[in-house]
């Protein structure tokens, strides 16, 4: 009795292993595809790099290599540069081959990012007094945002001046009512959604207007 369990014990063992050998047998001889690349996150347009010599075969040399760039685009070779330019995720995915025609495959995310949008906006009439810009109070001010700029297109211009007020539009006019320094803050929006904001100093002070007459002198009337 206890022979026969021995027996059956060592028919199993000899099981077992004959399993694993075959495990690692297919482990050791299966193609390994690996990849690295340049950049896996930019602004675009953006040039990246994929190297995948890093990829092995244990039971042979790699033979081929095929690269599939996600945005439709393909390529070949261990090294290989690719251009992006438009934004978006795109998957990158490297297929090897060896020469009994076995392969394997691997990817990578990559992300092509939207530049952002540029704010810049000007302001008049406005004048300088010791070196620093002013304006007066009560004065209607033309606030122009038609600088601001983007890759594709600006769809739209929010105004924040820095009183309560607020406008949209590129261009707009606002009156300070009271005497101060006002933070004038333009955000705009590209079609993609994506925002950036400028802000800039407003001085206030009291007084007559900037484009007023200061001479003191009377303007002529028919009247």
């Amino acid at each position: 009795m206890k022979r026969r369990k021995f027996t059956y014990l060592l028919a199993t063992m000899c099981l077992v292993a004959v399993s694993i050998s075959g495990c690692l047998k297919v482990q050791l001889t299966d193609p390994q595809a690996m990849f690295t690349a340049s950049e896996d996150e930019h602004v675009i347009p953006f040039t990246a790099s994929f190297d995948a010599t890093l990829s092995y075969n244990p039971n042979g040399g790699v033979v081929s290599y095929l690269w599939t760039f996600g945005d439709g685009a393909s390529g070949t070779g261990p090294v290989v540069d690719h251009v992006y330019q438009q934004d978006g995720v795109y998957e990158v995915t490297l297929t090897i081959f060896d020469a009994e025609g076995q392969t394997a495959s691997t990817s990578m995310s990559i992300q092509a990012l939207n530049p952002l949008p540029t704010a810049e906006f000007s302001y008049t009439p406005r004048s300088t007094m010791e070196g620093e810009l002013v304006v007066s109070a009560s004065e209607l001010i033309t606030f122009d945002g038609t600088n601001s700029f983007d890759d594709e297109e600006v769809v739209s211009y929010e105004w924040n001046f820095g009183d309560t007020e607020t406008a949209v539009g590129p261009s707009v006019q606002h009156k300070y009512l009271y005497p101060g320094t006002y933070n004038v803050v333009l955000t705009v929006t590209d079609n993609d959604g994506d925002k950036t904001t400028r802000v800039e100093k407003v001085c206030v002070i009291g007084g007559q207007p900037c484009y007023a007459d200061i001479t003191g002198d009377i303007p002529w009337s028919n009247e």
